[in-house]
């Protein structure tokens, strides 16, 4: 079983990530919301949940704003 985080980067703009927790692993994706749907692009995947913060970090140059 999965389970999901929301993760919002400060700024406008594209700043919506998902982190999915899976056998262990936490998959980090840039969510790219369109008009009508939105889609996930994979960014990495790290061992620990503050491993895959600073992957979104890294990726998006902001510091986090929301986990939920």
């Amino acid at each position: 079983m999965s389970k999901d985080r929301r993760v919002v980067v400060e700024g406008g703009g594209a700043n919506l990530y998902k982190i999915s927790e899976y056998s262990g692993w936490f998959y980090v994706y840039k969510v790219d919301v369109g008009l009508l749907s939105s889609s996930d692009r994979s960014i990495g995947k790290a061992s620990s949940l503050t491993d895959a913060l600073a992957i979104i970090k890294s990726h998006s140059g902001k510091e986090i704003k929301e986990i939920s």
